[in-house]
């Protein structure tokens, strides 16, 4: 393989050197042999084109995947396991530490070892793999390790989004002219703020919690009584209670990530595919509508606009941007954003409970600590049953304790809309 990074892939990859990277862990019981792990991984290497792939870039600095043939397997990180908090830790590391893209794999594991218990953490460069992504790749792994024998196959990756758009779409005078001024537009916009200095990290972190699974289903049953989705649910919540930090300038808007693998068929869920549709939402900060009132209302928009989505015309522009992915990653690290903060709901993910030997014990949602001006991120999951949380930011945008307090009212939120009882986090 040797094709150009997309828009979304050149935009997480960056300068090549700041970390964008997806993390997804999970606590288990049952022992893990280095020797099988490796093999596994050795095997879902070969199954991920984009797991052969080193980043490299042209004369004019633009990235493009390079399939290596001698590249180094998957590396296993292991450390003790002292803590049931000891994970978020190495979380946080691990989503603050660049890849060599250059020559190493963009994929690494890390399996905190203890005779209790265990965790095993799951880090992709951000700009090979998505929250589906990495859960799969958790998936692949356990299976692999319950059934060595098993064979989990191999698929040929694209080489352009071009192959995905039709003829007609691509001849659309419609669409050729939307890509000429978005193009140009993006130009410029660049060259205004080309001057902007990016705003410095300072202090990453992440922020987690669960709800039981008693309260959990209650939520969730409550949400199908009103006719509301579990995800318009939590927007809301987590939007009001943004609003309620004095120390903060809310906006009453999030975006979250819509998987567009829907829209194009030949992309398989258990493939690598790093390419979301980012959706903006907002909600009336003032006005007559009830609580759920505006969640049905927050439904019905994200609705919309997921049905909106012309991912013909996406792609286009996908195709005509990609060079200016670094020059939009540097413009994001200069500005804040006029938003609240990102939003990626896995919902109820697709792992299992056990893998032979082996028990999930507690999934935590796939994170990201994002680099750019806004890195205040919710990511949300239901595992076993049970609602996952977790915040990421940084000290210079969002305090650790205005996180704190974010979550502390978001619960009290949480739990007058639902009548459950209290909440212990």
């Amino acid at each position: 393989m040797k094709r150009k990074l997309t828009l979304v892939e050149g935009t997480m990859y960056g300068d090549g050197k700041t970390a964008v990277n997806a993390v997804a862990a999970v606590k288990i019981k049952g022992n893990i042999r280095l020797d099988e792990l490796h093999i596994a991984l050795c095997k879902i290497q070969a199954r991920h084109p984009l797991l052969k792939v080193n980043v490299l870039e042209d004369a004019a600095g633009v990235p493009y995947f390079m399939t290596s043939e001698n590249i180094s397997g998957i590396p296993v990180r292991v450390a003790e396991r002292y803590t049931d908090e000891d994970w978020k830790k190495e979380t946080t590391f691990e989503c603050i530490t660049a890849f060599n893209a250059k020559n190493g794999p963009l994929m690494r594991v890390v399996y905190l070892n203890s005779p209790a218990a265990s965790d095993l953490i799951m880090v992709c460069h951000h700009c090979i793999c998505d929250g589906r992504g990495i859960l799969n790749l958790l998936d692949e792994t356990f299976r692999l390790l319950a059934q060595p024998q098993l064979e989990i196959g191999t698929y040929e990756s694209f080489n352009s989004l071009h192959e995905f758009i039709p003829d007609a779409a691509k001849r659309s005078k419609k669409n050729l002219l939307i890509v000429f001024a978005v193009k140009k537009l993006t130009k410029l916009m660049l060259l205004i703020i080309s001057s902007k200095k990016e705003i410095e990290r300072t202090k990453p972190y992440l922020l987690q919690w669960k709800l039981d699974q008693k309260i959990s289903a209650l939520i969730f049953e409550k949400c199908k009584e009103e006719a509301a989705s579990i995800n318009a649910f939590l927007s809301i919540v987590f939007l009001k209670a943004f609003d309620s930090i004095t120390s903060f300038k809310s906006y009453g808007k999030l975006y979250c990530a819509a998987d567009i693998r829907k829209f194009v068929p030949e992309i398989q869920n258990d493939m690598l595919f790093a390419f979301p549709a980012t959706i903006g939402l907002s909600f009336k900060k003032k006005g007559k509508l009830v609580f759920w009132d505006q969640v049905r209302l927050f439904k019905d928009k994200l609705t919309l606009e997921i049905n909106k989505i012309n991912v013909n015309r996406i792609f286009m522009l996908s195709d005509y941007l990609s060079s200016l992915g670094p020059k939009l990653a540097k413009y994001a690290k200069s500005d804040a954003g006029a938003h609240d903060f990102t939003f990626s709901n896995m919902g109820h993910v697709g792992i299992k409970e056990r893998y032979g030997p082996i028990e999930i014990e507690k999934l935590y949602s796939p994170v990201t600590i994002f680099p750019f001006g806004n890195p205040s991120a919710l990511f949300a999951s239901a595992f076993k049953g049970q609602l996952d949380f977790i915040i990421t930011s940084d000290e210079y945008f969002l305090k650790y304790e205005e996180a704190t307090g974010l979550k502390e009212q978001a619960m009290r939120i949480l739990k007058e809309m639902t009548g459950v009882p209290e909440i212990y986090c």
